[in-house]
């Protein structure tokens, strides 16, 4: 009976170290780095392939003795991590041994084991944000192609908006220059100041035009703030009156009053809004003269603002539904097929959305829906 009872401690003996083999063989052949340490930060247990994130060989952790000298201080809440039982994706830059700075995903959970009471997960991804990096710089390279490109479609539009008001500086700076050398110091002084006044006018509203062209054309980064939607879309509108009236469209927009706020960037919501106007008027081409409209409309939704534009045209032809927003695909003869491809880029970047609307005939729905951000004035 004896001999049975040691067989069957052998036996148990043997498969805890088969186990124990097991456990280690699988910590040192994953690319993960394991650590337990107790409450005070204090490492129990190194697993045996912390050189691969780290360059240091488990004894020179050890010789660190704390988690905090490895990841830095202050890595965890310990009140929280005991409520929530379990802490993930906690990022840090860490400085391997070589030198090199690399990014880390942490994950921590309470445990009780062999002493120590924090297990500790690191993940290196380093990689992963160098490719999220380069992802988004290729986004904005994206994005500055299509604001070129929405721009090279309205260059009637620019020379229109940007001749009247040089036209008007000319007329009144030479009828300026009249007054001054033929009525020098005469009573026409107030009617002068008032040329001059309307001088001033006009050239700074070419400027501001210039600067909307130049803003929207300009490569850049995402400048995130409260903006007033409607604010936003009577920019765009302006921009486009000029070739409205070249095209022979109307334009009309139905705002809702006292929208709250969206958190975005100005000058990429107006590539947006920008696009979906285009878009409109170009398919309006095809319709009667009277019959070329194009309306714009905001309200707020359940937690959202949204803008919708709707024109008379064409529609849209259901073989064209699945593939209006990707990339490259347009049925204009000289389109790049960027346009509404971006701009759900930029929608969904902001944590909204970009469909189109099925009307079952003619005509076209576009919405733009954004999170609203009660509270927050424009800036």
């Amino acid at each position: 009976m004896t001999g049975s009872n040691n067989g069957g401690r052998e036996r148990g003996y043997e498969a805890l170290r088969e186990s124990e083999e097991l456990h280690r063989a699988t910590l040192s052949s994953i690319s993960d780095a394991v650590f337990l340490v107790d409450d005070a930060g204090a490492f129990t247990y190194i697993c045996p392939n912390v050189d691969v994130i780290f360059g240091y060989v488990p004894d020179e952790v050890q010789a660190m003795s704390r988690l905090g000298r490895l990841l830095g201080e202050n890595l965890f809440d310990p009140a929280e991590l005991i409520a929530r039982g379990e802490l993930r994706n906690i990022e840090r830059e860490i400085t391997a041994k070589s030198g090199e700075r690399r990014t880390v995903l942490v994950q921590l959970k309470r445990v009780s084991i062999r002493g120590g009471t924090v297990l500790c997960t690191c993940r290196d991804v380093t990689e992963l944000k160098h490719a999220e990096k380069e992802l988004a710089a290729t986004r904005l390279d994206l994005a500055h192609a299509g604001r070129l490109a929405l721009v090279g479609q309205l260059p009637a539009s620019i020379v229109h908006e940007i001749q009247q008001p040089l036209t008007s500086i000319r007329i009144n700076a030479s009828a300026g220059m009249r007054i001054l050398r033929d009525h020098e110091k005469s009573a026409e002084d107030a009617e002068l100041r008032g040329i001059l006044s309307d001088i001033h006018g006009q050239s700074s509203t070419a400027a501001k035009i210039v600067d909307r062209l130049r803003s929207l054309v300009r490569k850049r980064s995402l400048d995130l703030r409260p903006l007033d939607m409607n604010k936003v879309a009577n920019e765009v509108l302006r921009l486009v009156h000029a070739d409205a009236l070249r095209r022979g469209v109307t334009l009309r927009a139905e705002m809702a009053t006292a929208l709250p706020a969206v958190e975005a960037d100005r000058v990429s919501l107006q590539q947006v809004i920008l696009n979906l106007i285009v878009n409109a008027m170009d398919a309006t081409a095809e319709a009667d003269g009277k019959d070329r409209l194009v309306v714009m409309r905001t309200h707020a939704g359940f937690g959202t603002v949204e803008v919708e534009v709707s024109d008379t045209g064409r529609g849209i032809p259901a073989d064209h539904r699945a593939k209006l927003f990707d990339a490259f695909f347009t049925t204009k003869a000289d389109g790049v097929g960027l346009g509404l491809a971006i701009a759900r880029s930029i929608a969904e970047a902001h944590g909204g959305r970009l469909w189109a609307e099925e009307h079952g005939g003619p005509g076209a729905t576009f919405r733009l829906s954004l999170p609203s951000r009660p509270g927050a004035g424009d800036s």
